[in-house]
């Protein structure tokens, strides 16, 4: 998903570059996409602006997306947490409950033996 988040935050950046050369005179757009009167500029700014309200969507999406994934992966880890903190409290318990019985049966042996 971070790959795919990557690709998309390039390809916004790349786009916007390209905009942004395009609306500075740096690239001409008559040469590039052979426009030549004005309502074919005014069609190219008004399918350029859709085609980057459209990046700019899916990018939120994929962001959303990734923002989502990580949150998941961040659940699932403190589940797995949680497990092992479970398993670590019954073996300490098993421990102390043994220990226990073991010092009890010593006390025990050691109390007929005396007598």
């Amino acid at each position: 998903m971070k790959g795919l988040k990557t690709l998309s935050d390039v390809v916004v950046f790349c786009y916007a570059l390209f905009i942004a050369l395009l609306l500075t005179n740096l690239l001409d757009q008559n040469a590039i996409f052979e426009i030549s009167t004005e309502e074919q500029t005014l069609t190219l700014y008004k399918t350029l602006g859709a085609v980057g309200a459209g990046l700019m969507l899916v990018k939120l999406l994929i962001g959303k997306l990734y923002i989502t994934s990580l949150k998941y992966d961040r659940h699932m880890a403190q589940v797995k947490i949680n497990e092992l903190k479970a398993d670590l409290y019954e073996r300490k318990q098993a421990f102390r409950s043994n220990s226990y019985r073991e010092s009890r049966m010593e006390r025990m042996e050691m109390a007929v033996a005396s007598n």
